[in-house]
């Protein structure tokens, strides 16, 4: 008796299967449409029957005479929620026509949700992308993008809102915690924002972008000599010449420790740069540059050696002093 039964319900789901996948077809049975834009659908029957549209737009009732297709047609769809049904009579079989109302945000702009006064490197902050006015925001793909001084371009994040199934327009909010780096400064920030419906959607998918966000990243010098310590030698009596180099925002100030029996040097370019005439023996020892701003230092160390005369050297100043002798007593 089981087995009767089984096999009963079995044909009879195989034959309500067969009489609804018969009974009608709307083509296209998907439609993506834009807010305020005509849209229509054709609905075919295989053998003529009674059909009519039931819709909060375009909804037609049953025909007088029985047909093979019926056309639902919009001149502008503003019903967010619109959910065409085609029917025959009696409700004995009936099809919805899939349908996505759509709209373009008004606009996208990219903001601090808390506005840093100017950045600090290390330091967390938090992006915000404000889409406003965008419908389904389901299908709606926001970007971070960074761009450095180079032109090198970087996305960041890529989010997506979850399916809520909300069709009227509304407002979206996205965040990203962004932390720079000294490389970040005068680097530029902004979002994009893309409505992806699907194939039967524009092609490409529509794309918006927030204006460049333009920042400003500070950070502690770094000397950018190479190496960080190294030694020189000079002959006595030879001018010393070190130039010091560090890169930071804000701009570094500098200063150079001497050993102590190192004369004050003279300094230029910010004192980036210190020379000392007539160098002796007792000049040797570490010169150390230390580049400053407020938010740290950095320190470049040269431990110069000052040699003797060499004795060719000495010879020739010594025939130098002896022949303006000779030419004064002649």
């Amino acid at each position: 008796m089981e087995i009767v039964i089984g096999l009963l319900l079995s044909s009879l789901s195989l034959y309500c299967d067969f009489i609804d996948a018969e009974c009608l077809v709307i083509s296209p049975a998907r439609l993506v449409v834009k807010y305020g834009d005509p849209a229509s659908s054709n609905c075919s029957s295989d053998t003529p029957v009674e059909m009519g549209w039931e819709a909060t737009q375009g909804g037609t009732g049953l025909t007088d005479k029985e047909v093979k297709f019926l056309r639902w047609r919009v001149d502008s769809v503003t019903d967010w929620n619109i959910k065409p049904i085609c029917y025959t009579e009696g409700g004995q079989c009936q099809k919805q026509l899939n349908i996505t109302v759509y709209k373009l945000p008004d606009s996208v702009s990219i903001s601090y949700r808390k506005y840093p006064d100017p950045m600090v490197e290390k330091h967390q902050y938090q992006l915000q992308c404000l889409v406003q006015n965008i419908a389904p925001i389901e299908r709606l793909r926001v970007t971070f993008y960074k761009v450095n001084t180079t032109g090198e371009q970087t996305e960041l994040d890529t989010q997506q809102k979850s399916k809520d199934n909300i069709k009227t327009p509304e407002n979206g909010i996205y965040t990203l915690d962004f932390t720079p780096s000294r490389d970040d400064d005068r680097a530029q920030l902004w979002c994009s924002a893309m409505l992806d419906l699907g194939p039967e959607g524009p092609q490409p998918p529509p794309v918006m972008e927030s204006d460049r966000l333009n920042i400003n990243v500070l950070y502690k010098p770094l000397i950018n000599m190479n190496p960080g310590r190294f030694s020189m030698n000079i002959t006595e009596g030879e001018t010393l010449s070190l130039a010091c180099s560090a890169k930071g925002n804000p701009a570094p100030s500098y200063d150079w420790l001497r050993p102590q029996s190192a004369p004050a040097p003279n300094t230029t370019e910010g004192r980036s740069v210190v020379t000392i005439t007539n160098m002796a023996k007792s000049h040797s020892g570490e010169y150390t540059c230390i580049a400053r701003n407020p938010l740290g230092h950095s320190t470049w160390t040269v431990n110069v050696k000052v040699t003797g005369a060499s004795c060719q050297a000495a010879g020739s100043a010594m025939v130098a002093v002896l022949l303006l002798q000779l030419i004064h007593w002649l």
